[in-house]
């Protein structure tokens, strides 16, 4: 079978097969392509800094496809954090990027989002979507099931150490280089998150996430639970919203890929 699977076009309104649909929490798009090498990464120093930007066009396909996000293989994260795989299969500072790295190894469907996040992990975006069964039969001879498919990636994020360069591997169209180094994320008091982020991460963005945001996100998050249905969505999206600042930016694939979301914050109004 191929050892190169195909990167196809997102969706932004698939569901998750979790329990706890993290498409509820976040409302983002983006549309991929192939994934860069490093020596493709750095625009123009003439590009102006724009806000990511997003287009909604949801393919039911995907709808089947299994969702992987690094915080299932994320060594600080406990199993009711999130985490999916063993504490010995864990890893630290897992990001999406080097996940469709092991997928694709495998020679299995994969769609990349880098703007998609797990709502108990809003610094650290990415989702992959892979095709591991069609039809009720396995797509892929090495892969027998979804916890097989766990442990395979995770020999993969062992044998590819998380480094301060990681993030530089993927780029999202209307960000301006980075400066290097990198600084540190931040994050408000009391907020856990990993040392190294996706350059896209709200972590990273003008200085962090204010504690006010986060605390609006917590509450519209508590009030779904309730029953409120899909409020947080908003908040989240609210943030890698403002990653760009204000304005509109243009549709991009992974070596220029396009993450963000729309603003559509909900006031915190009570009922």
């Amino acid at each position: 079978m191929s050892q190169h699977a195909r990167i196809e076009e997102l969706s932004d309104s698939d569901s998750d097969p979790p329990e706890q649909d993290p498409d509820d929490f976040t409302d983002t798009l983006i549309r991929p392509a192939d994934i860069p090498r490093p020596s493709t990464l750095r625009p123009p120093q003439s590009q102006q800094p724009q806000p990511p930007a997003f287009n909604s066009t949801p393919p039911p396909e995907y709808k089947h496809y299994q969702c992987l996000y690094p915080l299932y293989f994320d060594a600080s994260k406990t199993r009711s954090e999130g985490r999916r795989v063993s504490a010995e299969d864990a890893v630290k500072n897992p990001l999406a990027r080097e996940i469709v790295d092991a997928v694709q190894l495998l020679g299995l469907k994969t769609v990349f989002e880098p703007g998609k996040t797990h709502p108990r992990d809003w610094a650290n975006p990415g989702r992959v979507r892979v095709l591991v069964k069609e039809g009720g039969r396995a797509r892929s001879a090495r892969v027998k099931n979804k916890n097989h498919l766990y442990s395979l990636i995770s020999q993969h994020l062992k044998a590819h150490p998380t480094t301060a360069e990681s993030p530089l591997r993927l780029r999202i169209q209307g960000m301006p280089p980075p400066q290097l180094p990198i600084p540190p994320p931040a994050a408000p008091k009391g907020w856990k998150i990993n040392d190294i982020l996706p350059l896209h991460s709200p972590a990273l963005s003008g200085g962090g996430v204010s504690e006010n945001i986060l605390k609006d996100v917590m509450q519209e998050m508590q009030n779904a639970q309730g029953g409120g249905g899909g409020g947080p969505a908003g908040g989240l999206a609210g943030m890698l919203g403002g990653m760009g600042g204000g304005g509109g930016g243009g549709q991009g694939s992974v070596d220029g890929a396009a993450a963000g979301g729309k603003r559509r914050r909900e006031g915190g109004k009570k009922k």
